[in-house]
């Protein structure tokens, strides 16, 4: 009898426990659900956004090949995206590497022999023109960071010579018993002993007309021009956009000659995007990853079945940095908005209506918004604060980001 009352009582504490664990499941759960949940606010502040479109550009200029029949290591005498004049040797040919290297150095050498002459011009001028130098100094360290940052390493290596030039300039003018007569000495018989270990002098190849020199073809120099770029179709470019860039130049091509600083730009457009865009328009246009706009005339708009439409653009402004570049991502610089920005994840609808919870006291609030424009993460919405509109998103609500179980009117802790 003991026995059966042991077990007895034993199966009426599993009972209660069971009960118990019910009771915290069925019924304070949805309180602490509903009460006790993380909710996790922004505040709603204006903000400004340009609306861009994105996309890659074919460039079309008028291109020349240039070519040559000479044997030899080509040395170019010009970077990309120099103005070169007629006649002018636009790269030489030597027979070894070794030749290649002492030229190199007198080049070098040669220049830093013509910053020094230059400065020592100098010797005996008034000390008015100190402070002058100083900022320049300063302007052209600006520009070599600048250059630096933009990973743009040739010119800031060209832009050396400059800074030597000016701080030598500052120097004479400082006073005192400053020569370069010593230095410039020691230059010249220093390239007198290079010259003196060139084995052979090197071919000289030039170019019978003006132009922006490019060294690097890409087998399109034929197949586009100015007079035939209105004629592009959809296809013509979406196949020269996702085409593999040519890593050499063919046999007896060395470059290739532009004959203007005018370009054109055609491009795939998405219609939706396009917005106010017409053909005429004068608009901007972001290069790769320059932090330049550059105004651009919209020169023909053609509208394609399949909801695209090919734009050409026209450009008068010369851009050396990408004059060596068949495509280039670019953007269409629209306009600017302003108003609040929503992070998408905090759209909601409620009733048909776009709209946003917040948090309003310890009361979840549904207000509406009037999207002006959405990207990826975030949607601009109408600021309305002002406007009087009830049930509207206004400045500094507490936009509700994160939580569960939201609706208009719920309780928050």
């Amino acid at each position: 009898m003991e026995e059966s009352d042991k077990r007895r009582a034993f199966t009426t504490r599993i009972i209660w426990v069971v009960i118990g664990v019910f009771f915290l499941v069925m019924v304070i759960s949805p309180l602490v659900l509903r009460y006790g949940s993380t909710i996790r606010t922004e505040t709603a502040t204006l903000t400004t956004l340009t609306e861009v479109i994105n996309f890659k550009g074919v460039y079309v200029r008028d291109e020349k090949l240039v070519t040559y029949n000479v044997n030899g290591i080509i040395s170019y005498t010009h970077s990309d995206g120099s103005k070169v004049g007629k006649n002018s040797v636009i790269a030489e040919v030597y027979k070894n590497r070794s030749d290649i290297a002492l030229r190199q150095q007198i080049d070098e050498l040669t220049a830093q022999r013509e910053v020094l002459v230059d400065a020592q011009n100098f010797v005996g001028a008034d000390t008015s023109q100190l402070e002058s130098f100083t900022a320049q100094i300063g302007e052209k360290h600006s520009d070599l960071l600048k250059e630096i940052y933009d990973k743009d390493y040739e010119t800031a290596s060209l832009m050396k010579n400059d800074i030597l030039n000016l701080q030598s300039k500052r120097e004479i003018v400082k006073g005192g018993n400053i020569s370069f007569d010593e230095k410039i000495a020691a230059i010249d018989s220093k390239i007198a002993d290079l010259s003196s270990k060139i084995s052979y002098e090197p071919y000289g190849i030039t170019i019978t007309e003006t132009g922006y020199f490019i060294s690097k073809v890409d087998g399109y120099e034929s197949k586009l021009n100015t007079q035939n770029v209105l004629d592009l179709t959809a296809e013509q470019i979406d196949e020269i956009t996702s085409a593999e860039e040519r890593q050499e130049n063919p046999m007896g091509v060395i470059g290739k000659l532009v004959s203007d600083y005018t370009w054109y730009m055609a491009a795939v457009l998405d219609n939706v995007k396009l917005g106010t865009v017409f053909q005429g328009a004068t608009v901007q246009l972001r290069i790769g990853n320059s932090n330049q706009n550059v105004k651009a005339e919209i020169v023909s708009l053609k509208p394609q079945p399949d909801g695209r439409s090919v734009a050409v653009f026209k450009c008068d402004m010369f851009l050396a940095n990408f004059i060596n570049s068949r495509v280039a991502q670019s953007r269409l610089i629209l306009e600017d908005h302003t108003g609040i920005m929503v992070p998408n994840s905090a759209l909601r609808m409620e009733n048909d209506e776009v709209g946003v919870y917040i948090q309003d006291g310890s009361v979840v609030r549904f207000r509406k918004v009037n999207q002006i424009l959405s990207q990826e993460e975030f949607t601009l919405v109408e600021d309305t604060s002002e406007l009087s509109k009830d049930g509207y998103l206004s400045l500094y609500d507490n936009i509700i980001v994160e939580g569960r179980d939201l609706h208009d009117g719920r309780i928050v802790g």
